[in-house]
């Protein structure tokens, strides 16, 4: 509607929208406001593309483009027509549908906007709204018409039609939409909808991906868990069955083999209280999940079996890291028995949290020294295939961590470790996380051997070729970044110099400084935040950490539930430790030293974690994203390097490949410290390679100190801010 009294009838062309004056139109100027504000609307969706040229694209597709066109202008026009011409619609209606017009557009051109939406889906939206508004002149139901919409094309529109004898219909109908596409998150809103017919449905959906979900609310006293018991759907009424048991979390990643009949809750019930057989049935069952996936199958308890085997191998390896100072004989007797099946799970499960010489040590003791020599024969290429490769890339990844990538591969016949590193490297893009990507690029800077590091080198620039052939952008990302590390990190020269180009090729910041002025606050002082837990370990850092703050040097002042730390001499430095309470008191003491720093608007720049790996979480959710250094006293696995980058993306990473020691993580933080307070720029290089001096004569603890990873040579963190910086320019 283009004038306030005259209706102009619009003439498609090719060349775009012409007008031409048809019969007048009185419009009551009550209602000239409503179909000003729908022009508004259809003049936003011309514009979106910052032209007002009366062509509205939504692709690349010229036919696409029109028939969008022909939607939001010529189809509404004709609907701002045909309501203020029926003469069965008094002001009230026709307010109504004036208004619901005017709500469809605002609401697509905002979820265009958002990338909320498929602009393509204009014509069908438009369509509907039509479909419905004659449907609710004549009173009859509108969810016949939502159909064949999206999500977040229909849950708008039908608000329009709040009264009308369908939206009760309708709106269960969106709410399935929604559903099928958050399976993950939809179960606790189900409550709402439990006399709607989807809900069947939408419960079997998410029994199929997330069955512990379904489990927890059938095992509750909810009006939920009587929905789910009367559910037909027989892998809902198996997940039932398993939820009158005692062991029910234990039992059910074993669905898949109960569904099949090779098992039952009853058989289960008596091994699922014995640590050691229940850990054997999971290893025999997830290779056996592990086959079904091989072969294009969708096993519904894998998740599960995941979840418990890494719980119950943490139990293992803790058991053997606890006893580091034992004899081997005393430290590895808990895996004994083990199969290098078993073994092998409990070394991929346990990549957070294995000491060094946990894994492999002099003594050939380690787990990964035993798996192999428990093989007949000991060939790594039999127990990959035994295991259906479960999980292989980052097997792969932690034995070039701890350096026996080399005595693996040497244990298959060469043709078959080539084509264990072709797989190795292959597919990256098709994974849904940058996991195996990062695996890739770690395990590169821990590789030694000149041929394989060649042989890897010339299949990325394979991989990089393939991908870009077949124009796959995120592949060609990725690729072409592990190929611009692997390059620059095998130049000849300096740390320095190398760090220096790797950071010019890929775009960064510098990787191996950071300069004092970005560690100050405004007032020119420097904060940082030390995170401790309350268990026996962090008590001990915690004891150990505040010694190394003498008087005269620095100033302590201990709260309730933390201390404070300032520098009396160089720079102006202040840091805040927590209190390792007893558990969980720690946890209460760690939010209050936050929301404090909140309060007083202080935002750390330095921010270190003192504590196992299973308390980083914590620590995490604790991040601010004005750190530029985080020390992980523990693992830096990369869900952690993730995390850390996607809070704090101009963080520089310290992690370390194993458990921290605070006989490593102290130097590091006391170095770190010098060089703050004397107000120099943090080079990473010079303060490794003074650290490095520093352990050359501690026998003890250098090879404890060489599974630490600094910044410059943290090609997975690298790797992480250089693909999330690219695909941010790309967006």
């Amino acid at each position: 509607m283009r004038k306030i009294l005259v209706m102009l009838l619009l003439v498609a062309c090719q060349g775009g929208l012409t007008y031409a004056q048809s019969s007048h139109l009185q419009i009551p100027i009550s209602r000239q406001g409503f179909h000003d504000n729908i022009d508004k609307e259809q003049l936003m969706a011309d514009k979106f593309d910052g032209k007002a040229d009366e062509l509205v694209r939504v692709s690349d597709d010229q036919t696409s483009n029109l028939q969008a066109t022909n939607a939001l202008i010529k189809e509404v026009d004709n609907m701002q027509v045909e309501i203020e011409r029926d003469s069965t619609l008094d002001h009230r209606l026709k307010v109504k549908y004036l208004t619901g017009l005017y709500s469809m557009l605002k609401d697509y051109n905002f979820k265009r906007a958002h990338h909320l939406i498929e602009a393509e889906e204009a014509p069908a939206i438009v369509q509907a709204y039509h479909n419905m508004m004659r449907a609710d002149i004549k009173h009859q139901s509108i969810a016949p018409y939502i159909q064949g919409l999206s999500f977040g094309g229909s849950e708008k529109l039908i608000e329009i039609f709040n009264d009308n004898p369908g939206y009760k219909q309708a709106k269960g109908m969106v709410f399935t939409k929604y559903a099928m596409d958050n399976l993950e998150t939809v179960m606790p809103k189900l409550s709402n909808y439990l006399d709607y017919p989807g809900t069947d449905s939408i419960v079997a959906a998410v029994a199929r991906k997330y069955p512990n979900q379904v489990l927890t609310y059938a095992t509750s006293y909810t009006p939920m868990a009587n929905a789910i018991k009367r559910n037909p759907d027989p892998i809902v009424q198996t997940i039932v069955s398993i939820g009158k048991s005692p062991q029910s979390t234990r039992i059910l990643p074993f669905i898949d083999e109960i569904l099949a009949g090779t098992t039952s809750v009853e058989k289960l019930e008596k091994i699922a209280d014995n640590d050691r057989q229940y850990y054997r049935q999971m290893v025999k069952s997830m290779i056996n999940l592990q086959r079904m996936k091989s072969e294009g199958q969708h096993p519904i308890g894998m998740k599960a079996m995941m979840e418990n085997m890494q719980a119950k191998s943490l139990i293992y390896i803790r058991s053997v890291n606890d006893l580091h100072e034992e004899p081997a004989p005393v430290r590895f007797k808990i895996v004994n028995d083990f199969s290098p099946e078993e073994l092998y799970y409990l070394i991929i499960n346990g990549q957070e949290e294995l000491f060094t010489s946990s894994y492999t040590n002099h003594n050939n003791a380690g787990l990964y020294d035993q798996m192999m020599a428990r093989m007949k024969p000991p060939r790594g290429d039999s127990l990959l295939m035994t295991v259906n490769f479960d999980r292989f890339k980052k097997f792969i990844a932690m034995a070039a961590g701890f350096n026996t990538l080399d005595n693996f591969l040497k244990s298959m016949a060469p043709e078959n470790s080539n084509y264990l590193m072709q797989k190795y490297v292959q597919n990256l893009e098709k994974t849904e996380d940058l996991e195996d990507a990062v695996d890739v690029a770690n395990s590169f800077g821990s590789i030694r051997d000149p041929k394989l590091l060649d042989f890897l080198r010339a299949e990325v620039r394979n991989n990089l070729a393939y991908v870009k052939k077949h124009n796959d952008h995120r592949g060609t990302v990725i690729y072409q970044l592990l190929s611009s590390l692997f390059e620059s990190e095998s130049k000849s020269e300096g740390d320095s110099a190398k760090a220096t180009d790797m950071a010019a090729q890929l775009q960064l910041p510098p990787i191996n400084f950071v300069t004092h002025n970005a560690l100050e606050s405004d007032s020119g002082r420097v904060y940082q935040q030390v995170f401790f837990y309350g268990d026996k370990d962090g008590q001990e850092s915690f004891a150990s950490f505040m010694t190394n703050f003498p008087k005269g040097e620095w100033s302590v002042r201990k709260e309730k539930y933390w201390a404070v730390i300032t520098s009396l001499k160089g720079k102006p430095t202040t840091i805040f430790a927590n209190l390792p309470l007893d558990e969980p008191a720690d946890k209460d003491a760690i939010s209050k030293l936050s929301d404090y720093m909140d309060e007083q608007d202080i935002h750390p720049t330095v921010v270190i974690h003192r504590g196992h790996s299973y308390h980083v979480n914590t620590t995490l959710d604790n991040l601010q994203s004005s750190a530029k250094i985080v020390i992980l006293g523990s693992c830096g696995g990369y869900h952690n390097l993730a995390v850390v980058l996607q809070k704090a993306p101009d963080a520089h990473i310290i992690s370390s490949k194993q458990v921290g020691t605070r006989f490593v993580n102290e130097p590091i933080i006391r170095s770190l410290e010098d060089v703050i307070l004397s107000g120099k720029n943090i080079d990473w290089v010079q303060m490794w390679a003074g650290l490095a001096k520093k352990f050359a004569g501690d026998a003890r603890n250098k090879e404890l100190f060489s599974d630490y990873v600094p910044p410059h040579k943290n090609l997975g963190a690298i790797f992480i801010k250089a693909y999330r910086q690219i695909m941010k320019d790309d967006k």
